[in-house]
């Protein structure tokens, strides 16, 4: 019996705009708290000693690719435990953890040359992981779908990224206002990347799902096992 989800019965999304993908990731958000909980856990490991930056960078990289399936079940309508969904994520995490690190160094060399080229890796590079976790690629091939999923999407990635930074730039002044300790502990921002990194998660998931290729080609049948 398989539990690897399949986005095979996934057809292609409509395009929607920055008001309408944001307000659409929340709304997944809002269905699986639960992703801000794993959001958040991956944000406490880093006060782990020695290791913690190291161990809490993993972490975060197989909570994204959880993201990723809860919102591609959820698009599928199809419920399934924590256990499932990470299972999958077991099964692509050598390809997403390569395909992070690369989108790392990329981005981090855009912005040693000059901050826009770094920028605009940053945003248009952004669907890779989802490709990495979603698809069957490996790592090159998810950088370089990736990366094409991006052209045309790169004022609306970075307005939904731009509009989710004001957002938590204003939650981060009101948190330190209630409480100058969690701001000044890093806890503040730990906490707000646990509400907020499930929500971009969610709004590449919806541009990956607007622009695979074959989408208008998928069948409507559940491939995977509902009863896992």
């Amino acid at each position: 019996m398989s539990t690897t989800v399949t986005t095979d019965a996934i057809e292609r999304m409509d395009r929607i705009g920055i008001r309408q993908l944001v307000g659409w990731a929340a709304v997944r958000v809002r269905e699986n708290p639960m992703l801000v909980a794993l959001f958040l856990l991956a944000g406490l490991v880093s006060y782990i000693p020695f290791a913690g930056g190291l161990l809490s960078f993993l972490a975060t990289v197989f909570v994204l690719g959880m993201a990723y399936v809860v919102v591609a079940d959820g698009v599928r309508l199809q419920a399934r435990g924590l256990n499932a969904v990470a299972a999958d994520v077991r099964q692509r995490y050598v390809t997403m953890l390569l395909v992070s690190i690369a989108y790392g160094l990329a981005v981090f060399a855009g912005l040693i040359l000059l901050v826009i080229p770094g920028l605009y890796i940053a945003v248009r590079l952004s669907p890779a992981l989802a490709v990495a976790t979603l698809g069957d690629q490996g790592a090159a091939d998810s950088l370089r779908t990736g990366w094409e999923m991006g052209r045309g999407n790169v004022l609306r990635l970075g307005g939904v990224f731009l509009v989710l930074f004001v957002l938590q730039a204003i939650a981060a002044g009101l948190l330190a206002v209630i409480s100058i300790d969690i701001a000044t502990t890093g806890l503040s921002a730990i906490v707000l990347n646990a509400v907020f990194g499930p929500i971009i998660a969610a709004a590449i998931a919806h541009v990956y799902f607007e622009s695979r290729e074959d989408g208008d080609e998928m069948a409507n049948e559940m491939t995977a096992d509902p009863a896992i």
